[in-house]
């Protein structure tokens, strides 16, 4: 056993300039991707939702062009809650929002008082059929390239239950994250449904709550609220990465291999039928993300986890590999799969067979497991440091991506952070670099710039994407842009 905490990695910002935090990287030089001619200089936007809410969602983004304060915090905490530098083309993301009222579609008040007596599940479906007929609409100007929708307080949130991953780690590692209602009712959550009901539209969208704008959540509402420049932060980060932007990037040393990272993980259909699918989301060491949908998966009678067969595995990879191919114009010299349920010896051979058919040699093959037993005790108040690292043995290494960070002087979490579990099925990379790559994986998060994410951008993306695809149909084509998703 080999315990080490590895330093906080850098972003890399426009000029090829570098800092370990995203919010000062974009106020201090600007997002990565400055100095190119493909930046989003200037952002067309859609808007649809109720009228209040479009006109309280325009003002507020209007507002946010100018800085805002930051939020009042303990002696030495100010990077945890910084200001908001303002989003306007002479600052910070050298970029501004543009409205129309061309681009603006109210969703008639009749129409979202239906959803308050409606049936749960049909107002979800109803609003979802409301605002994409709508985003059809101002997609089809070619004109806006993100369109905000707004939602409507009077719709129900959908219960909390996690259909979209259902890998079922061994009792040995912890429990399985997937649940299922207890009455074995169906839900609809809106944003996911409307999400899938508009992948195939020119531009993505970005799905708001009125309490972003207002600054306080409605009556009875059991989620907190962000600080007005977090909130600030996150969206115009989230706009302009939809956008087509880069706002920060993981920096590729000239010694290093160009390497093609890939999360694999499962989802349930709607109709939960015994088969899965499985998908992949492929990323460069640049954070561009691509979707590939795979085929069928099948729950092992062995270890009660989802697998692909040989074929499956083969093929998933050889597609992630022709879309990386396809977009960068080369194949990379290393691939990375991180997957959400251990590796059988069918999945090692088909993944094997694809990086063999494509000339490329070095592969990592890692199971990286959500919910570990093991946890680490540190003297004194605080959890262990966030990149804490033990090296449990030859081939699991714990990681904790979430823990005490230095650089906000806190602990930037409610509950006792555990760590993400790494197991080596077959790599040739050093293990210190393994957590290396997991911990800056982490920071690539364009939907919060706070920059401690506990699971690597692989697998939580692949997770948010299986959300939104158990409601799209299989035979539909898909948005292959990540932005689509988050």
């Amino acid at each position: 056993m080999k315990a080490y905490v590895l330093e906080e990695p850098d972003l890399e910002f426009a000029g090829g300039n570098r800092h370990i935090d995203p919010r000062v990287g974009i106020t201090d030089f600007g997002p990565a991707d400055a100095e190119s001619s493909t930046a989003p200089v200037s952002i067309p936007v859609g808007l649809i939702g109720p009228a209040r809410g479009v006109e309280g969602m325009r003002d507020w983004l209007d507002r946010c062009r100018q800085p805002i304060d930051a939020k009042a915090s303990k002696h030495g905490q100010q990077m945890l809650f910084p200001a908001f530098p303002g989003f306007r083309s002479d600052v910070a993301f050298g970029s501004e929002l543009l409205f129309d009222d061309s681009l603006t579609r109210v969703i008639p008040s009749a129409a979202i008082k239906r959803l308050e007596s409606t049936n749960p599940l049909h107002a979800a479906r109803e609003a979802a059929d409301l605002y994409s007929a709508e985003a059809e609409s101002l997609a089809e100007t070619n004109r806006p390239k993100v369109i905000i929708c707004v939602r409507p307080d009077e719709l129900a949130d959908a219960p909390s239950e996690k259909l979209f991953d259902v890998a079922t780690e061994s009792s040995s590692e912890g429990s399985s994250d997937e649940t299922s209602p207890s009455d074995g009712s169906e839900t609809v959550d809106f944003h996911d449904l409307l999400k899938a009901t508009t992948l195939r539209l020119s531009c993505p969208l970005q799905i708001v709550r009125n309490e972003t704008w207002l600054g306080k959540t409605p009556k009875g509402a059991k989620r907190g609220l962000q600080d007005e420049a977090t909130r600030a932060w996150n969206i115009h980060t989230a706009l302009y990465y939809k956008a087509g932007g880069s706002p920060w990037r993981m920096p590729r040393e000239s010694t290093h291999l160009a390497s093609c990272f890939v999360g694999v993980s499962f989802y349930r259909t709607l109709d939960k039928a015994s088969l899965h699918t499985a998908m992949a989301q492929v990323f460069n060491e640049r954070g561009d993300g691509v979707v590939v949908r795979g085929g069928p998966a099948k729950i092992s009678k062995d270890d009660r986890q989802p697998h692909l067969d040989s074929d499956a595995a083969a093929k998933l990879l050889s597609a992630a590999l022709d879309e990386y191919r396809r977009i960068h114009g080369h194949l990379p010299a290393r691939i990375v799969v991180h997957k959400s349920s251990n590796y059988n010896p069918a999945e090692t051979e088909g993944f094997e067979s694809a990086a063999s058919a494509s000339g490329v040699e070095l592969l990592d093959l890692l199971w990286v497991l959500r919910r570990p037993t093991t946890r680490l005790f540190r003297i004194g108040q605080f959890p262990p440091l966030r990149g804490t690292v033990v090296e449990l043995d030859e081939a699991n290494v714990l990681v904790y991506t979430r823990g005490t960070v230095e650089f906000y002087r806190a602990y930037p979490g409610m509950y006792v952070p555990r760590p993400v579990v790494m197991n080596i099925a077959r790599s040739e990379t050093a293990i210190s670099d393994v957590a290396r790559e997991a911990l800056s994986l982490s920071k690539m998060n364009w939907n919060n710039t706070q920059f401690d994410g506990r699971e690597p951008l692989t697998l939580r993306t692949s997770g948010r994407v299986g959300q939104i695809l158990r409601y799209a149909s299989l035979e539909d084509a898909v948005a292959t842009r990540y932005a689509y998703y988050m």
